[in-house]
């Protein structure tokens, strides 16, 4: 099902936005609005609803019937992030295409500066800073997301470097999270989909595959994408199947690529795998605890000794993070 103008040309359509949405009829129609201000460039929004069980697609229509620049679709079945994208990836007809979450919020100059930015240099992956948003709205101080001084300035993104930023619950910057502007003949010509196997860290393993085939991709410090933080920690949102999936991914992009690329990004592919396995090993110990299965606990800790000893770290750091309420309560 497909609604909204079918009138543009191909040729007249600088950014194609893709929005996938589930559950979000409490943000969305403040994404669309936020997405439809841009200014200096012509845009189209497509918007795919996840087979969401609340009102997200009768918000999705009523904004729809407001704008033809929005074309709106809805799978018949839930898929997840990367089938409801790839969905709109197979509609878009605009010369780049950018990612939108259906709970964050534009700068109405962000995609004009991305597009500018990408003509100009040729690149074929361009992302920007981003700022944190509250459940409101609002800025969650002027801090911006990437606050290292490598990324303070612009720069261009290896994958040793886009890895290297990407390893699973370590401190520092994580590029991962940064929502890319793509050139889309690039996405046709190396046949490049999201992997419908993930839930989240779908748009790492998507960059990571464009720039493990030549693709060029560039960073600039000024921040124009406005985040929402999701309520909840770590141990609350991941899930074993989650973290199998990593596993699976990490497996095969490695099978696929890793035998052509040089040493420092090999290594950095190997930090990555060996994380992975530890943040495994973490939720499945929760899993454990939750279960009071025990014994499953001990020979998970004594099976990989290494990932015991981040587990029992991460452990420590909620623990202390629980006690910290009741003693300020007590002082």
């Amino acid at each position: 099902m497909i609604a909204g103008s079918e009138t543009t040309g191909a040729g007249a359509v600088d950014v194609s936005v893709i929005m996938a949405a589930w559950k979000a009829a409490d943000f969305i129609e403040a994404s669309i609005r936020s997405v439809l201000d841009s200014q200096g460039v012509s845009l189209e929004l497509i918007v795919v609803d996840d087979a969401s069980p609340d009102d997200t697609f009768a918000v999705m229509q009523r904004c729809a019937a407001s704008d033809p620049r929005i074309r709106i679709d809805r799978l018949e079945t839930n898929g997840g992030p990367s089938a409801a994208r790839n969905r709109a990836l197979d509609l878009a007809r605009g010369r780049y295409v950018a990612v939108v979450d259906s709970d964050d919020a534009l700068d109405n100059a962000r995609l004009q500066k991305l597009v500018a930015l990408a003509d100009h240099g040729g690149h074929d992956i361009v992302v920007d800073n981003m700022i944190e948003i509250d459940a409101d709205g609002e800025r969650l101080g002027d801090k911006p997301f990437l606050s290292s001084s490598l990324f303070s300035q612009p720069t261009a993104i290896s994958l040793e470097m886009y890895v290297r930023a990407n390893q699973p619950m370590k401190a520092g910057d994580n590029l991962g999270y940064l929502k890319p502007l793509f050139r889309r003949e690039t996405l046709e010509r190396l046949d490049a989909r999201y992997d419908e196997g993930l839930r989240n860290s779908e748009d790492y393993y998507l960059v990571a595959s464009l720039l493990a085939q030549g693709a060029s991709m560039t960073y600039t410090p000024e921040p124009g994408y406005f985040y929402r933080r999701a309520a909840g920690s770590i141990s609350h949102r991941l899930k074993r199947e989650q973290t199998a999936a990593w596993l699976v991914a990490e497996q095969a992009f490695q099978a696929r690529f890793a035998d052509e690329l040089d040493d420092a990004t090999r290594r950095q592919l190997k930090a990555r795998a060996r994380g992975l396995q530890e943040v495994d090993q973490f939720v499945r110990a929760l899993d454990a605890i939750r279960e009071k299965r025990f014994g499953k606990l001990a020979s998970l800790l004594g099976g990989d000794l290494r990932a015991a000893a981040f587990t029992l770290g991460w452990f420590g750091r909620i623990a202390i993070k629980r006690l910290a309420p009741a003693r300020r309560r007590t002082t």
